[in-house]
């Protein structure tokens, strides 16, 4: 419990307080019985939320076993036919996030994502819920990336959010959301990276993550938590695979220097499309999800976060305001 306290972001922090005359937690100082066991409350309660046996992902391959008993690793997996990629100098980064499209038209992505559309298929194949016709957010990076660095969202999170900076609980956020029946999926993300150990998912579902997530989907202070459960780690490689809005996953810094390609599909379960962060269909596209504006990792600043999201080799920033 000791190292688990000083290595978790959370438990450092009430730890420090301790030792803040100015905070209510000073209280606690030279008490080390009361705050272990404060502490052990907490890390109980964090452990409620991890649901292992409820599916966190789906190898979309076909499975061996028709026992609807049978989780995770049976499953065959589904090879991912990555297109060549849009540039072919490989020190130029091609790169479209959340952009929306609608599932199954082809001629509704832009000319440089419609290589990508027989992955679409392979996806929306494996779909119990009809997604084809609804609205879906698509997400390509290709791309150097640097060794020792990551090409996404480092850091161990979720999709679905929780708990913004300030402590205010955010309204119901779906990214997809995704649940598993037996021999069904409905919903849901689809993944698929070019690259060896760039992505760790854990087979489990965080339950209820209002109450335990962090802004923008944090679980880094479940980190030891899901490391002493039952559930597996997945580390996938030129292979489609599925995953809910619910589902630990981190993306891991390269060993080496190497050029990396990255597919995503949210399916049309979106509450939430942040325009400064998010790629605009230049076709007129647009997103059914509520369109928010301003920088979502500074949720009390209005400060744009105006990345360049390329497209046909052009640039194209976020427009403050929807497309017409």
């Amino acid at each position: 419990m000791d190292s688990l306290m000083w290595s978790n972001p959370v438990l450092r922090q009430v730890i420090l307080g301790c030792y803040d005359p100015s905070s209510p937690l000073s209280c606690l100082r030279g008490k080390p019985e009361l705050l272990q066991a404060i502490l052990a409350k907490v890390v109980q309660a964090w452990a409620a939320h991890v649901n292992t046996t409820t599916r966190g992902f789906l190898r979309l391959g076909t499975t061996p076993s028709r026992d609807p008993s049978v989780l995770g690793f049976q499953h065959y997996p589904l090879h991912a036919a990555f297109p060549k990629p849009w540039h072919r100098d490989q020190s130029m980064t091609y790169h479209v996030n959340m952009m929306p499209f609608i599932m199954g038209d082809k001629l509704s992505l832009p000319s440089s994502c419609r290589r990508y559309f027989p992955m679409i298929e392979e996806c929306l194949k494996t779909s119990s819920s009809d997604e084809n016709g609804k609205i879906g957010y698509l997400t390509i990076h290709e791309g150097m990336v640097q060794g020792g660095t990551s090409q996404r969202r480092s850091g161990l999170h979720i999709e679905a959010g929780g708990i913004r900076g300030d402590h205010a609980r955010m309204p119901d956020y779906l990214w997809g959301y995704g649940m598993y029946a037996p021999f069904q999926i409905f919903g849901g993300i689809y993944m698929a990276s070019t690259v060896e150990d760039s992505c760790c998912i854990y087979n489990a579902i965080i339950d209820n993550p209002r109450e335990v997530v962090g802004h923008l989907g944090d679980i880094e202070h479940l980190r030891d938590v899901l490391d002493k459960s039952t559930c597996a780690k997945f580390y996938p490689v030129n292979e489609l695979f599925w995953i809910t809005d619910r589902t630990p996953h981190e993306s891991l810094p390269l060993k080496m220097t190497q050029y990396r390609q990255f597919f995503r599909l949210v399916t049309s379960q979106v509450s939430h499309w942040y325009a400064d962060h998010s790629t605009p269909n230049p076709l007129g596209i647009q997103p059914t999800a509520e369109i928010v504006y301003g920088n979502k990792f500074s949720p009390h600043e209005d400060s744009p976060a105006h990345a360049p999201q390329p497209l046909d080799g052009s640039t194209v920033v976020c427009p403050r305001t929807p497309l017409s």
